[in-house]
């Protein structure tokens, strides 16, 4: 069986260098690593563990004052497949939700279990086309040519995404909105660029519950956090998933 390391508080960071020395003992953990872990450090420190490696890891990060729970991987709460909506309109006892296709979804409000929100980067890979001169060679010599070629390109692009969790199905209702997408909330077309518009929204979506039923950035109305990519947001639910059932 493998293990996790959950945290006991998202509050709680170690600097690259105290993972790095920590990492010596742990032969899981590369040094190489210790970068890209300090920088997806959204509630699972790490998974697949070996028990002792995971015992090992977990009481050198309570030496520098960090708390975790050790988890058995098949513990750790996994996450629905999402439906894609593109409109939300809210009133006193229902969310209503609706696709690009019109589709509406009137779900009440005493279904909703947990609601979340962030700004996310995601790369996409793009093969576009190069020219390019080249040498070539013929009986009376050398002699320039032109040459095309397929390149991949790497384009990061950063979204703001919505999650909706409820108790019956569909169980996960999510929207996004890039900068060439809008999201409709009430009478609002709102863009990544509408700081003030993503912030009422936000602001609204808090009130439906309380503090522990929504991620971080939705507490804190925070448009500055970032998450590196798509895995580091579902990261931060399914621990706060775990969270909640420890507590009962």
């Amino acid at each position: 069986m493998k293990y996790s390391l959950l945290l006991h508080s998202l509050e709680s960071k170690p600097s690259r260098k105290q993972l790095e020395e920590i990492s010596v003992n742990v032969r899981s953990m590369a040094r190489a690593d210790c970068a890209f872990i300090v920088d997806d450090w959204f509630g699972i420190v790490a998974s697949g563990l070996p028990l002792a490696e995971a015992e090992t890891f977990q009481a050198a990060l309570r030496g520098i004052g960090i708390g975790t729970d050790l988890v058995a991987d098949v513990d750790i709460p996994s996450l629905h497949h999402d439906f894609r909506c593109q409109r939300i309109d809210l009133d006193s006892s229902a969310i209503t939700l609706t696709t690009a296709m019109n589709r509406r979804q009137v779900r009440p409000l005493v279904d909703l279990v947990f609601v979340s929100v962030g700004l996310v980067d995601r790369e996409r890979a793009d093969s576009t086309t190069e020219a390019r001169s080249v040498i070539r060679w013929s009986r009376s010599g050398p002699y320039h040519a032109e040459e095309e070629r397929s390149v991949l390109k790497i384009e990061e692009k950063r979204f703001f995404r919505i999650d909706f969790f409820f108790s019956t199905e569909p169980y996960r209702i999510s929207l996004e909105i890039e900068k060439e997408t809008v999201l409709f909330y009430g009478d609002r077309s709102i863009r990544t660029k509408n700081q003030l518009d993503l912030t009422v929204l936000m602001v609204d979506l808090q009130t439906l519950l309380p503090p522990e039923r929504m991620n971080s950035c939705l507490r804190e109305l925070s448009l500055t956090q970032v998450y590196p990519r798509m895995r580091s947001y579902e990261e931060e639910l399914r621990w706060a998933f775990f969270r909640l059932g420890a507590k009962g």
